[in-house]
């Protein structure tokens, strides 16, 4: 019996993100480099390819890991990159170990103070962090719009209160710039996949839980006029003493 074709979920950024946000900062040969990311397999090879860097690639979920060290094997950068099953907010890591962050996707799917807070003490003084994330445009933000990005301990603020959160915990904003066109390239893509999808092949009932959920989401963003308020932004900060 053929076993069902998966659902190939697009990577919010990719690699562009990721590249972006390298350009905004000075990475230097031989910097501790740590990735926290969405698009972890990406961002991963991206950095190792073009930076003399040791690369650290972290997320709690065990299948985005397991992708991303395929990739990275077949790319052939097994000696500059180690992956972990690990989460952002407990890192196992000693204080003051990374000369950079990067962090795509993930902040507003924990409390914010709290992994920014770990962020802050794996990274050396004076080192930088670069960070795209989602926040809302404007607000008051309509009640189905922001029902389809929630995230049970997560949450999502304005730009003025993400900047605040990042200056509270020791991170001094150095370039702020909107990427929401990663979000209507995303969303149209994932929209795509799944209308084929659901001709492609058929799903569990839990598997079409999960289906509807992220057509719902796509249709918000794309249909509902959801990306009005919902944005994407690429923030580098400074670790600054406390």
């Amino acid at each position: 019996m053929k076993s069902e074709k998966q659902i190939k979920i697009p990577t919010l950024g990719g690699t562009s993100s990721t590249k972006f946000i390298c350009s905004k900062l000075e990475i230097k040969e031989g910097m501790n480099v740590l990735v926290a990311s969405v698009n972890l397999r990406d961002s991963l090879t991206y950095i190792a390819k073009n930076f003399k860097c040791s690369v650290y690639g972290v997320h709690e979920l065990p299948h985005i890991v397991i992708s991303a060290k395929s990739e990275v094997a077949m790319a052939g950068l097994e000696e500059k990159v180690k992956v972990k099953v690990m989460s952002p907010i407990t890192l196992d890591f000693e204080d003051k170990t990374f000369d950079l962050i990067i962090s795509e996707g993930i902040l507003s799917q924990y409390k914010k103070t709290q992994i920014l807070k770990e962020f802050y003490r794996v990274l050396k003084d004076g080192s930088f962090i670069g960070v795209a994330d989602f926040y809302w445009k404007k607000s008051p933000v309509p009640t189905y719009v922001r029902e389809a990005w929630h995230v049970e301990g997560g949450a999502i603020e304005t730009l003025e209160e993400k900047l605040k959160i990042f200056k509270s915990c020791g991170l001094e904003p150095t370039f702020v710039q909107d990427i929401s066109n990663e979000l209507v390239r995303y969303y149209s893509e994932f929209k795509k996949i799944i209308e084929s999808s659901l001709k492609e092949r058929r799903f569990s009932k839990n598997e079409f839980k999960e289906v509807k959920r992220f057509k719902h989401e796509v249709s918000v963003f794309l249909e509902q006029g959801g990306d009005k308020w919902m944005g994407y932004v690429a923030i580098t900060a400074v670790k600054k003493s406390l």
